[in-house]
């Protein structure tokens, strides 16, 4: 059997489907969501109330990973990285913070994410000291946990796929599906759970 635990989720809370009761206000959204999905994505500069998500986080006994995702431009410009960090440098144990880039990240910005989560997604390979893996042809580069990010719609069948190769890596695993709604997400998440994950 694998070590591997799937923590599935997608990216933001915008869920287009009949997720939501109609009559919830806006501001539970995430403890909703959060009783079913054990991961989460959002920009880290997202317009939703991230001092209310960190504290229902720091406030459940419940496991959730929330991972704050960063453009590469965003990465690159040590200033505005900075002045991003700022704003949540206090949580920082609540959250993995996530970029897809095509080179590695220069020293000056690594220091600045020291004391952070991070997993890194490239079509290549990056030189750069942290665990490395290579999942359905993306180079993962992590800390903590690694963050497999996908904006592609599978079928059943491509579901069952990635979760096989995703597997080897051992570990706990947050597979974050961009554009999925509930009824994908639970598939998944049943599929992992036959699969023995």
């Amino acid at each position: 059997m694998s070590e591997t635990e799937f923590l599935i989720g997608r990216s933001g809370l915008n869920l287009q489907d009949d997720f939501y009761p109609d009559d919830m206000p806006e501001e539970w959204r995430f403890d909703y969501y959060s009783t079913l999905f054990k991961t989460l994505s959002l920009s880290i500069d997202t317009d939703e109330d991230l001092d209310q998500i960190f504290e229902e986080i720091e406030d459940t006994e419940e496991e959730f990973e929330l991972v704050l995702s960063i453009e590469q431009a965003q990465l690159t410009d040590t200033q505005q990285l900075a002045t991003l960090l700022s704003e949540v440098a206090d949580y920082q144990q609540y959250f993995t913070l996530f970029c897809e880039l095509d080179q590695a990240p220069k020293p000056e910005v690594m220091a600045l994410l020291k004391g952070y989560r991070i997993c890194f997604q490239s079509t290549k390979a990056l030189t750069l000291d942290l665990t490395a893996a290579v999942v359905v042809g993306k180079h993962l580069s992590f800390n903590q946990y690694p963050v497999l990010y996908s904006s592609e719609v599978w079928d059943e069948k491509q579901m069952r796929a990635y979760l096989e190769e995703a597997s080897s890596v051992n570990t706990k695993t947050l597979l974050i599906c961009k554009f999925a709604e509930s009824e994908a997400l639970n598939k998944v998440r049943i599929i992992a759970e036959l699969l023995g994950f």
